[in-house]
C-alpha cells in the first residue's frame, strides 16, 4: 500500500501532507512552544518572540519530518533542515536592531 501511495502521487506530496499535518496537529494539541520560550526568555524578550523562534522550531521540525518520510525529497532532508535553521540565525540579530530603535 505504502509503494502505491508513493508511486500514485506527485513527487513533494507525502512531504506536504507531513510537513502541514504535524504542524496542523500541534496547534490543535496546543502544543505551544511560544508559551514556554517566553517562561523561559522572560522579562529579556519583548512580546511576540517565543511566537516567532516557536514558530520557526515548529517549521524546522515539519519540514525534516516530512522530508525523511517522502522517499523523493529524503536526500535532501540536510539542505531542507539547514535552510531552516540559516534564517532562524538573524532572530537575535533583528531582535538587536530592534531594540536599538
Amino acid at each position: 500500500m505504502f509503494d502505491c501511495i508513493t508511486n500514485c502521487v506527485p513527487d513533494g506530496t507525502l512531504y506536504g501532507v507531513v510537513d502541514n499535518g504535524v504542524l496542523i496537529a500541534g496547534a490543535y494539541l496546543g502544543l505551544e512552544l511560544d508559551g514556554w520560550l517566553a517562561e523561559k526568555i522572560g522579562k529579556y524578550a519583548r512580546p511576540g518572540l517565543g511566537a516567532i523562534i516557536g514558530g520557526a522550531i515548529g517549521n524546522l521540525v515539519s519540514d525534516v519530518l516530512g522530508a525523511v518520510t517522502d522517499p523523493a525529497i529524503l536526500p535532501m532532508v540536510g539542505g531542507i533542515a539547514l535552510g531552516c535553521i540559516l534564517p532562524m540565525t538573524l532572530i537575535p540579530v533583528i531582535e538587536r536592531v530592534i531594540s536599538r530603535n
